[in-house]
């Protein structure tokens, strides 16, 4: 197996150890090779699952503070995701049931650039990317089944819930073309859309996607869990069992880097709190909407609700 790109050493299973002292990167993995970081408390994964034969994926990553850069390309057709380049967040908790989630705090800064250097920290050089026709997105992706074993491997799990920071080019959300209201909810000033769909796997994908870039997020994102199992429309009782924070790229015909820090989860365990009636989403015509009883609850894409996070957590993010 090679490791291609610019100014990337080769080397046994395509890792690079250096100094950390050098100020350099602590290594460099390639395609489906990993990285535990010293603490053991993040994995870094180039997960190229779906290589179309003439790109290469690979990130580079430094432990302290925890940072990585991944270049890559795939030249092939933008429909397809190639790879999914992360870190994976890690908790003593995990896996945990949904509706034992009382807070999940995501933190994450993120910039994007065309080439195999870094791009200045938050921010996108959305002309250049265009210019290679760069189809790519930045998300939290979450899995999550009803067995719990099942729920940490992210080939077996039955759901997938993803956060939308970012997208380019053609990059869409399984769901993004069919034809049913949507569900919209605010974290502070980032306002995201639910779409749903099955992937090839049948796999169950629900994304929320931020309206506009969000190169500096950090919120509690709970709400965004509650109303999935809340609604009915994911078990109150599966477990999630993977978080992790990257980049979906699908297509560019030359080197991209999608560079990530300051990445982080904080995960509070308990009963996920009740609103009280004042502080429940709101359907269109405006009445407060009361959590339906999960065990008898079926699919409902006919509201448009928009919760103000200021009277449940905090939120923050910088939009491009």
């Amino acid at each position: 197996m090679q490791c291609l790109g610019h100014a990337i050493v080769l080397v046994l299973l395509c890792i690079k150890q250096t100094s950390a002292s050098s100020g350099s990167y602590d290594a460099t993995v390639c395609n489906q090779k990993t990285y535990t970081s010293r603490s053991g408390e993040l994995i870094y994964v180039p997960n190229a699952w779906n290589p179309d034969g003439q790109g290469f994926q690979c990130m580079s990553v430094r432990d302290s503070p925890p940072a990585f850069d991944a270049t890559w390309k795939w030249p092939s057709a933008a429909d397809t995701v190639h790879s999914y380049p992360h870190v994976k967040l890690t908790a003593p908790a995990l896996p945990v049931t949904l509706s034992n989630i009382s807070a999940m705090h995501l933190t994450g800064k993120w910039s994007m650039g065309a080439g195999s250097t870094p791009a200045p920290r938050l921010s996108v050089d959305t002309s250049a990317l265009a210019d290679l026709d760069v189809t790519a997105n930045v998300a939290f992706d979450m899995f999550a089944d009803r067995n719990a074993d099942k729920s940490v491997k992210e080939t077996m799990a039955e759901t997938e819930i993803m956060i939308w920071l970012g997208r380019f080019g053609h990059a869409q959300p399984l769901g993004w073309n069919e034809n049913r209201p949507r569900i919209s909810l605010t974290l502070g000033n980032v306002d995201f859309t639910l779409y749903y769909g099955k992937n090839q796997r049948g796999t169950n994908v629900f994304s929320w996607v931020a309206e506009g870039n969000a190169l500096s997020f950090s919120a509690e994102v709970s709400p965004l869990l509650q109303y999935l199992w809340r609604e009915g429309l994911v078990s109150a009782g599966s477990f999630v069992g993977v978080v992790a924070f990257g980049s979906e790229a699908f297509r560019s015909v030359e080197n991209v880097t999608f560079s990530a820090t300051d990445f982080d989860m904080v995960l509070d365990t308990g009963a996920a709190p009740t609103l009280p009636p004042e502080e429940l989403p709101k359907s269109k015509s405006g009445a407060a909407r009361a959590a339906p009883d999960t065990r008898a609850a079926s699919w409902s894409w006919t509201w448009l609700v928009v919760l103000n996070m200021s009277i449940i957590g905090s939120a923050g993010a910088v939009l491009l």
